[in-house]
């Protein structure tokens, strides 16, 4: 996993000082994660989705590519929403 976000900071042509500016963390969080002293966290995970979202988290987390695409699948159609259903009977609806 630290191997795949190297690359794709490397692939942006990020710094680990611009990185933790952006997504709103510490320096030091950054530099720990990336000497592999400590791993990443989800609230860093969802702070890196946040702020870049485009980025493949299944790929970073896995090194598998995500399997589904917003335009296409295999079936020939595509997500036009997603809906969340709570349990107090409330729902959230995502456009992808």
């Amino acid at each position: 996993m630290l191997e795949r976000i190297k690359i794709w900071m490397n692939k942006i042509n990020i710094s680990q000082t611009n990185l933790a500016e952006n997504i709103g963390v510490n320096k030091a969080t950054i530099s720990h994660i990336m000497s592999g002293r400590n791993k990443p966290s989800i609230d860093f995970f969802i702070k890196l989705k946040e702020y870049y979202a485009d980025l493949d988290l299944n790929w970073i987390i896995s090194g598998q590519k995500t399997s589904y695409s917003k335009s296409s699948s295999k079936l020939g159609k595509s997500v036009d929403k997603i809906v969340i259903m709570y349990n107090d009977k409330s729902f959230d609806e995502l456009q992808p």
